[in-house]
């Protein structure tokens, strides 16, 4: 269980630090699949690109936690102690990537 796990976080992980960064960069576009999708980052291409620019170390920082569960879920021998690893990952990464959240707002109405 603790393969799978590990592999799956650690996936998982690089994914949310890829579309972190393509979507900061605008190589992903507003769409209905992947990125911050709220009411006012979906208002326009400009709100966008703000929310995501403003959120990506945030996100950078989501991803690498939930890599970095998976690889300790991976390393231990314990069912336990990998399911705990992954579910520690799992709610640090969701504050952070809330928190990434809530910068690009922070961003929009800076604007």
């Amino acid at each position: 269980m603790n393969i799978f796990t590990g592999v799956m976080l650690i996936a998982a992980g690089a994914l949310i630090v890829v579309v972190g960064r393509r979507t900061a960069d605008g190589r992903i576009p507003r769409n209905q699949f992947a990125g911050i999708r709220t009411k006012r980052s979906m208002a326009d291409d400009a709100s966008w690109l703000t929310v995501h620019r403003a959120a990506r170390p945030w996100m950078t920082a989501s991803g690498a936690v939930l890599a970095l569960a998976g690889a300790v879920a991976l390393a231990v021998p314990s069912e336990l102690a990998g399911a705990l690893s992954a579910g520690i990952g799992a709610i640090i990464t969701a504050i952070l990537a809330l928190r990434g959240t809530a910068a690009g707002h922070a961003a929009l109405r800076r604007r």
